[in-house]
């Protein structure tokens, strides 16, 4: 553990812009939304009426979850249970791949480990940095909970269970670094893990099978019931899992050289055998993007089951008036319940495109683009072999997604699969962003690229309790794609033309300016 605290202030000073930007944001959202419950809902009458009417929805059931309470302490436990969790636990995960994956592959990590720094001290760093963070967050929101008029001791285990949901894919990161032999691998195979976790609790409480949430980080944190029942020990479970897979990861991290990985990349043959640049991007995503599909299948067919007999079972006025809102006229209840899922899901498929993306960068950072540059490789024709996985490749996850859905549903995978397409021109937007950023602000690319993807998740989040609206709302790519499964004819093609238009320009405006700059290898 030698030189630990080294690490620990070394980390606080690259992501001396990120981490407060996260901890702030994440420390004023309870309490902007507990004050949005009061005026939404002033009485508790109000409340009792959304909390039974979320109950019956189960959309709302897969993505937040059974309401414990209906006070204003328990709709914001619920608003921000497993949301919260999924938000903190992408974060996590990208800070703890940065901080230990990406440093071996940069070759910064054989540097350090020169001098005086032990073994496991920059996986110990990145834990201690990363959970302290979380840890932060979530007590800075206890002021504004307790202001609200909350109880002090219920909004202290609401602001640890918020912080804890972060801590649990922080140790899931540490893992999946150990394994992969890159940073991309290990993002990748991190979010198919928070991934199928999340389906698994939203199995648990749109089916009724409760033991299943018992299963799952992100069931336990909501398992703790702040503002209800109170249940303290649930916290002792995400600590055990926190401590038992960063166990398993210090085992790993001892068994492994240093810049590989348990699942080393398989050689290749004697004789060249790649077809040029894009054949060694091929290579190179291949093992990613087949993770991810893989997830995203299984999340789907997740999503199918949980949908079968929602027809006949909850067919109710609530949630046909919800259809409506949504823009459908005479949908199903399944096809609301698609609608709100895939909405969701997308923006974990554009996580997905922002590993793909972002694979350029890492390649500059690590000094292989030099390399491959002092060939006859141009940078345009580089960086385009990576942007063609990261514009297509969300494309078949979309399309994985939907049609497994379908498939278990009811066999119309087609169908449920065209809606899921639909949000592509969203993703693409995500991506052009990331791009963008690389040809401008090529150290920052990664860090702010994940952090406006946050900033979408967090708009959607605060427009959904009406805290914003009009051009702030209009910001998020994701609140433009018509919702083709409640009525075909919604169908628009402006809005998905326009996004494609200015994910085409902002990706092209990257690469030009990739032409212009300098190589940056480092930082």
């Amino acid at each position: 553990m030698t030189g630990t605290w080294t690490l620990v202030r070394l980390i606080l000073r690259r992501d001396r812009a990120l981490l407060p930007v996260w901890i702030v944001i994440g420390a004023i959202l309870p309490s902007s939304i507990a004050s949005a419950t009061v005026r939404l809902y002033p009485g508790e009458a109000a409340r009792e009426a959304f909390a039974a009417a979320s109950m019956s929805n189960p959309a709302q059931l897969a993505m937040r979850g059974v309401v414990y309470d209906a006070s204003v302490g328990g709709l914001t436990a619920w608003t921000l249970g497993a949301s919260g969790a999924l938000l903190g636990g992408l974060i996590s995960i990208l800070l703890v791949i940065r901080h230990t994956r990406a440093e071996e592959g940069a070759g910064r990590r054989e540097l350090l480990s020169s001098g005086a720094i032990g073994r496991h001290a920059p996986l110990t760093a990145a834990l201690v940095a990363v959970l302290a963070a979380g840890l932060l967050m979530g007590l800075l929101a206890v002021p504004g909970l307790a202001g609200n008029g909350l109880p002090v001791g219920s909004s202290l285990l609401f602001g640890l269970s918020y912080a804890v949901g972060g801590w649990a894919f922080a140790a899931v990161a540490a893992v999946t670094a150990q394994v992969s032999a890159s940073s991309g691998a290990a993002g990748g195979l991190a979010i198919a893990v928070a991934g199928l976790l999340f389906g698994v609790r939203s199995a648990a409480d749109t089916t009724g099978t409760g033991w299943l949430g018992w299963l799952s980080p992100f069931g336990w944190v909501r398992l703790t019931e702040p503002y209800a029942r109170d249940r303290w020990w649930v916290l002792g479970l995400v600590v055990a899992f926190v401590v038992a897979l960063s166990a398993v990861a210090f085992a790993l991290s001892a068994r492994r050289d240093v810049a590989g990985g348990l699942m080393a990349a398989r050689q290749g043959p004697a004789e060249g055998a790649l077809t040029g640049v894009f054949g060694l991007a091929a290579r190179l995503h291949r093992g990613t993007l087949a993770g991810f599909a893989v997830g995203f299948a299984a999340m789907g067919a997740l999503v199918g089951g949980a949908a079968r007999g929602l027809d006949a079972q909850l067919d109710t006025p609530e949630f046909r008036e919800l259809a409506v809102t949504m823009g459908g006229t005479d949908a199903r209840v399944s096809e609301v319940f698609f609608t709100f899922v895939i909405y969701v899901l997308s923006q974990l498929v554009a996580g997905a495109a922002l590993v793909s993306a972002l694979h350029v960068r890492g390649e500059e950072a690590a000094g292989l683009a030099e390399l491959l540059l002092s060939g006859p490789v141009g940078r345009a024709r580089w960086a385009l072999s990576h942007l063609v996985f990261a514009f297509a490749g969300p494309a078949l996850l979309l399309a994985v997604l939907g049609a497994a859905a379908g498939l278990v549903y009811d066999g119309d995978a087609l169908r449920v699969a065209g809606a899921a397409l639909a949000y592509l021109p969203a993703v693409w937007f995500v991506t052009g962003v990331a791009v963008l950023l690389f040809g401008v602000l090529p150290r920052a690319a990664t860090a702010v690229s994940w952090t406006v993807l946050g900033g979408f998740l967090v708009i959607d989040l605060l427009a959904e309790f009406r805290l914003a609206e009009g051009v702030v709302v209009d910001l998020s790519p994701f609140v433009h794609v018509p919702a083709l499964l409640l009525d075909a004819g919604a169908a628009q093609a402006g809005p998905l033309a326009l996004l494609t238009l200015l994910a085409a320009a902002m990706a092209a405006a990257g690469v030009a300016l990739l032409r212009r700059r300098d190589l940056v290898p480092s930082g």
